[in-house]
């Protein structure tokens, strides 16, 4: 929860791609997918985080941002850029 990771899982039917971006100091973050794309032997995601806008910044509570991209299930491998 406190640090960073990308993580996939998998049912056999769906395919869930994960995110997180650890702690962050306040609240009011979110996450953009810049990129979800496949290619002949990948399925490459991009994400960046947001930080939040001047008025969320009061929130002086820690955040833990993450995504969660759920998708059919394929065999390709997941390439986090």
């Amino acid at each position: 929860k406190t640090g960073a990771f990308q993580i996939t899982y998998t049912d056999n039917t769906n395919l869930y791609i994960c995110s997180g971006y650890g702690e962050q100091k306040t609240g009011g973050y979110s996450i953009a997918v810049n990129e979800l794309y496949l290619t002949d032997s990948n399925i490459v995601i991009d994400t960046s985080l947001l930080g939040p806008k001047p008025s969320e910044k009061e929130n002086p509570q820690p955040s833990y941002p993450y995504i969660v991209v759920n998708t059919e299930y394929l065999e390709q491998t997941v390439t986090f850029e």
